[in-house]
């Protein structure tokens, strides 16, 4: 499946981050019904690049788009990443529209970019795809999430969001909630009031949003307001989360 096809194929698309390199996690999410799952290569030190391609395998197995978020606007890992096949990659701290467009040249072959050429890699099924087939549906296939985490990010969104290629621009609430001085604090009305802003200008040009949220009600409150593209919470988390519920459930029994 094409990503505009994928991108359209729900009014809104979730998925938790992935911090435990097992295939299991990875078909345990599609078992539950979550659209997405995004490896988290620049948090956590958990996820490596050794450890994807098995997890692609299990992605695909199970019928769920496997993405990764990269440390940075990083040649090296968005080429080997899109080339073993990942389903797409989010870019952290984007600030400017530079940044955007290096994004983008890294990550599409020509005319929209220069991203390294090889036939035979995974992403052209080692050669078994014709080169032309491979090359003519590549661009459309590589899925490219920008995140903005930063007020000079927040301040450039108009250019950011007009530059060729980019799918999805993501804001990221802690980091950004950090920038403006209000650490950790998502839900402080000036935060609201930003991340609903960039909503508003990226959906003015057509440009699909995404947002990071931990509770319902911010899964809730984002998706009334248009946000198709939805990180919701981490397995780590996901997992202590449910572990708590289980030793809450039985502690009656043990006194």
């Amino acid at each position: 499946m094409e990503t505009n096809s994928w991108l359209q194929s729900k009014q809104h698309l979730v998925g938790p981050f992935v911090r435990i390199a097992k295939p299991e996690i990875v078909e345990m999410l599609a078992m539950a019904g979550f659209d997405f799952g995004v490896l988290d290569l620049e948090h956590g030190g958990a996820v490596n690049l050794h450890d994807v391609y098995p997890l692609i395998l299990a992605a695909e197995n199970r019928g769920i788009k496997l993405l990764a978020r990269i440390p940075g606007i990083s040649e090296m890992h968005i080429k080997w990443l899109l080339d073993l096949g990942i389903g797409g990659l989010q870019i952290p701290h984007i600030k400017t529209k530079e940044d955007a467009q290096r994004a983008v040249e890294y990550a599409k072959f020509h005319p929209m970019g220069e991203r390294g050429l090889c036939r035979f890699v995974r992403a052209a099924d080692f050669s078994n795809t014709s080169k032309e087939n491979y090359i003519t549906k590549a661009n459309s296939k590589s899925l490219i999430i920008l995140q903005i985490e930063g007020v000079e990010g927040a301040k450039n969104i108009e250019e950011i969001a007009s530059v060729k290629g980019v799918d999805v621009i993501f804001v990221g609430p802690y980091d950004l909630s950090q920038s403006m001085g209000l650490t950790g604090q998502i839900w402080h009305p000036d935060v609201a009031a930003e991340i609903t802003r960039i909503i508003n200008i990226c959906k003015s040009k057509g440009v699909v949003t995404g947002v990071f949220t931990d509770t319902p009600e911010g899964i809730k409150h984002w998706s009334n307001l248009g946000v198709k593209y939805l990180n919701y919470r981490i397995d780590t988390e996901l997992f202590l989360s449910f572990a708590k519920d289980c030793k809450q459930e039985i502690a009656p029994y043990l006194k």
